[in-house]
């Protein structure tokens, strides 16, 4: 995790409604085929997973974003539960609605929500 450098990372959460205070940054060290040390910096990779939605009411569909947006925060509020309550760190980057298949066996497409999350949480002790 690094402070964000405009321009190259994700810089605004409209989800947050404000700045974000640290993006996460993949580095891969590696060598060149002449033998030079290299270490490669990742940007703007957010880690993601994705909810089935299969049991939301049609009239749920229709509202789309906004029930995302829901979803988004009672996430955010049970993290912050579970973590420190007067901590000011950022958990849920955004949530959308998606069409997509299941990864295993011959499905049709289906509405999953797409979380994207800060991995800080990896840090948290969210498990007891």
């Amino acid at each position: 995790m690094a402070p964000p450098i405009p321009g190259l990372d994700i810089s605004y959460s409209s989800f947050q409604g404000g700045k974000v205070k640290e993006v996460p940054v993949i580095r891969i060290f590696g060598a060149t085929p002449a033998g030079q040390k290299t270490c490669l910096y990742i940007h703007t990779a957010l880690p993601y997973l994705y909810v089935p939605c299969a049991d939301i009411p049609i009239q749920l569909h229709q509202k789309g974003d906004s029930y995302a947006h829901d979803v988004a925060l009672a996430i955010k509020k049970a993290l912050k539960l579970k973590g420190n309550a007067g901590s000011r760190q950022q958990h849920v980057h955004g949530c959308s609605l998606v069409q997509a298949r299941k990864l295993y066996g011959y499905h049709s497409s289906e509405l999953f929500l797409k979380i994207y999350l800060y991995p800080n949480l990896v840090s948290m002790d969210i498990y007891p």
